[in-house]
């Protein structure tokens, strides 16, 4: 007899991976593929950090970055071999925001999270401390803290995990199809393979809708935004161990955080695109980036100091705004056209989250599942 699954996750990213280890360590049954490696593609191509998103605040954020700061804390608790608190430095500029405007901010940052044995926020004088970096221009900054992780360590260590509880997991992978039967899914893989599960999860990140119309044939009303964020990678362009969020004109950020020892890793940018395949970075955006460098920075570099660069696709909510307005947040697209054969879509979401957006999947279709009312539990266990 063929054995069926409780869950077929299409998706080895941070979310299909968390979601895979929740499940299994709450006793379901759990199949997870993925077209590639895992981790592979927008989860490891991050600026690579656990953070509450201090730029939310601007946009009213409060849910989400509350949420996030506590994630934090969690995930630093949880896997303290691939993450480590970092100082960042906000060098402040008049004709930008304004000094109460950020220690408001800092202020919110450092209390929504709650208890926390993150480092609280400060003020700094430039003339005293980090001179030797920053244009003279520069006479007053702030300094707070997040946490910088190794995203694809992250990813592995989840699925790992989530082998260990019993999770199938098959990577290279591709699902041709995916059909509703009279008791659930049957999924079909290139490996010929046919899987049947009760319940399908898409958290393929910014294939989503692709898979939704090309595999599993189900219509959404819901639109994705599928937006190219790029990095340069240089040698490093000082040696105290802190990072840089440098403000520019156009009211975006741009993170120079410490990487690997010997390197700076520069970026991020945004950009609109219209396919998730093959992301690579522009001229323009090499521009942008090197742009930003210069005028903070009494190190100047140019496109020669470029060593390296990555480029990764966030599925964002579609809102119509500006893509740096638009929501980091995550949604549900939970279809029950056939009450025997849940649907779930998962849209948006950032890696900061991903354990919470893991915990919310099960709460949602707990329902459906054979197990009800689980508890949850992937807050206190380590990875």
């Amino acid at each position: 007899m063929t054995k069926k699954f409780d869950l077929f996750i299409i998706g080895g990213g941070v979310n299909g991976a968390g979601i895979a280890r929740d499940a299994c360590g709450r006793g379901l049954s759990v199949f997870l593929a993925d077209k590639g490696k895992v981790g592979s593609a927008t989860s490891s191509w991050s600026s690579k950090l656990i953070h509450g998103g201090l730029r939310y605040l601007e946009n009213y954020e409060f849910r989400l970055v509350r949420e996030s700061l506590k994630e934090r804390e969690i995930i630093t608790n949880i896997a303290p071999t691939i993450t480590k608190p970092l100082p960042f430095i906000i060098p402040h500029s008049k004709k930008l925001r304004s000094k109460f405007f950020i220690r408001l901010g800092l202020f919110l940052y450092d209390n929504l999270g709650g208890k926390t044995k993150i480092p609280k926020s400060s003020k700094i004088d430039f003339t005293k401390d980090y001179s030797n970096i920053l244009h003279s221009k520069f006479t007053l900054g702030f300094k707070y803290y997040d946490v910088q992780v190794d995203d694809k360590k992250l990813v592995e260590m989840n699925i790992a995990d989530a082998k260990k509880r019993g999770a199938t997991i098959v990577e290279n992978t591709k699902v041709l199809d995916a059909k509703i039967t009279k008791d659930g899914w049957c999924i079909s893989l290139e490996n010929n393979e046919n899987i049947n599960a009760k319940i399908l999860i898409n958290a393929s990140g910014p294939w989503i809708n692709e898979i939704l119309d090309n595999v599993i044939k189900v219509k959404t009303k819901k639109s994705i935004r599928l937006v190219r964020g790029s990095h340069i990678i240089t040698k490093k362009l000082y040696n105290e161990n802190v990072a840089f969020t440098l403000q520019n004109n156009d009211k975006r950020i741009v993170f120079v955080i410490p990487h690997k020892k010997e390197f700076s890793l520069i970026g991020t940018t945004e950009v609109d695109v219209s396919t998730p395949n093959n992301p690579s970075i522009s001229d323009e955006e090499k521009l942008y980036l090197i742009s930003t460098i210069n005028n903070h920075f009494k190190k100047q570099i140019t496109k020669n100091d470029i060593l390296e660069t990555y480029s990764g696709i966030r599925p964002l909510i579609e809102d119509y705004r500006e893509a740096s307005k638009v929501t980091r947040d995550y949604i549900f697209d939970l279809n029950l056209n056939n009450l025997n054969s849940p649907l779930l879509n998962i849209y948006g979401g950032k890696l900061t989250t991903y354990r919470k957006l893991s915990e919310k999947v099960l709460e949602e279709l707990d329902p459906y599942l054979p197990i009800k009312k689980s508890k949850n539990w992937t807050h206190s266990q380590p990875l």
